[in-house]
């Protein structure tokens, strides 16, 4: 009897087993026969293209050199730039040059009402007035003198008086030019003009604002540029040496010709990358601090649509096809250019590769290679 009882659970244990794996073979003979052939790791075998649809197949173009358009900035030398401010306290009537506007060299950018400079320009009239009335005096006192008809004493005081009077005119006059003006051309208003042809930065003041002496209004650039400066992350263009010509393009649709003046040899300390300096070619220049794009060039390859590249298990790749079938190649992957990427290296011209729909392969790639048990949830 116990050896019955002990005979009896080994004769079902082993009739479950063959069971168990026969239910799991067909389970996954039903499988294969619902979504196809086992798909392969990434970069394994092929996976047939049959019955898959929404893919669009490509072949490689041969390789190329594109460029791309990156931002940078026109800069100019430093010493060009100068402070504008007012030589007399007043208040600000007018502003009449915008920044960004070009002005030749004496150009009115600006009118500051001020009574400080009305009280000197009265100074030197009433100083100028009196000069001439004692020079009168003192020219009368000479013919008397010569005459016999006046008295030396008087004829001394009018040289003195004649000489106070036109050192007060020569002060009063010195107080004008002091503050930029011709005694002529001076009144109740100060003209702020253009120090050299240039143009307006950044104005700091406002119409209607009350200025001090010597207060800063605003930054007027002297020079226009002639470099632009734009950063890079590594690693540079290995094809842009100095020399290399190139084009620079402004918002407003200006465009430049430019040339590279050297490569650096270094990263910059604040932010890591790569900076370039080109020469602007011909005029009319842009004035300093104006945001540009300038033409790079990207390293020689071929480019793809971006749906063609996938990434797979931490490598970037595509499906190449071949008699039916596509297969995960990874490749080097370069720079974006608009809707298309650069690769450098993995393809060669002629090659087929899935353009669009490659996604597709890599969802049933990844459905495919999970393992049994995380898919079903048998424990065998």
């Amino acid at each position: 009897m116990n050896r019955v009882a002990m005979s009896l659970p080994l004769a079902l244990l082993l009739l479950a087993g063959p069971g168990c794996s026969r239910k799991s073979a067909a389970r996954e003979e039903a499988g294969n026969h619902e979504h196809g052939p086992q798909a392969p790791e990434p970069g394994g075998g092929p996976v047939p293209l049959e019955g898959i649809r929404g893919l669009r197949l490509m072949k490689v173009p041969e390789p190329r050199l594109e460029a791309r358009w990156v931002p940078g900035e026109a800069i100019g030398d430093e010493t060009a730039q100068a402070l504008l401010s007012s030589p007399v306290k007043g208040i600000v009537s007018r502003i009449l040059t915008a920044p960004g506007q070009t002005r030749g060299a004496g150009t009115v950018l600006a009118l500051i009402q001020s009574p400080e400079l009305a009280h000197l320009k009265a100074q030197w009239i009433s100083a100028k007035a009196r000069l001439s009335r004692t020079q009168a005096d003192l020219a009368r006192e000479e013919r008397l003198f010569q005459a016999g008809a006046g008295a030396r004493r008087d004829l001394e005081s009018a040289r003195s008086e004649a000489d106070t009077a036109r050192a007060e005119e020569e002060a009063a006059r010195l107080g004008l030019e002091a503050v930029g003006l011709k005694p002529g051309d001076a009144g109740a208003s100060f003209a702020l003009k253009a120090p050299s042809g240039g143009a307006v930065v950044a104005w700091k003041v406002q119409r209607g604002q009350g200025v001090e002496a010597g207060q800063e209004l605003g930054s007027f650039q002297a020079a226009q540029a002639t470099v632009v400066r734009l950063e890079l992350s590594q690693p540079g263009p290995q094809e842009w040496n100095p020399g290399a010509g190139s084009e620079v393009r402004q918002a407003n649709g200006r465009t430049w010709k430019a040339r590279l003046e050297g490569t650096p040899s270094a990263l910059t300390t604040d932010t890591r990358r790569l900076s370039y300096r080109l020469r602007l070619l011909g005029g009319p220049l842009p004035i300093p601090g104006t945001p540009v794009e300038v033409k790079v060039p990207l390293e020689r390859g071929v480019y793809l649509p971006q749906s063609a590249l996938q990434q797979m298990e931490g490598r970037w790749g595509v499906f190449v096809v071949e008699k039916g079938h596509a297969a995960f190649r990874p490749v080097k992957r370069g720079a974006e250019v608009k809707d298309d990427v650069l690769v450098l290296e993995g393809l060669k011209s002629g090659d087929t590769v899935v353009a669009e729909g490659a996604y597709l392969l890599k969802a049933y790639q990844q459905k495919r290679t999970q393992p049994e048990g995380e898919e079903e949830g048998h424990g065998h």
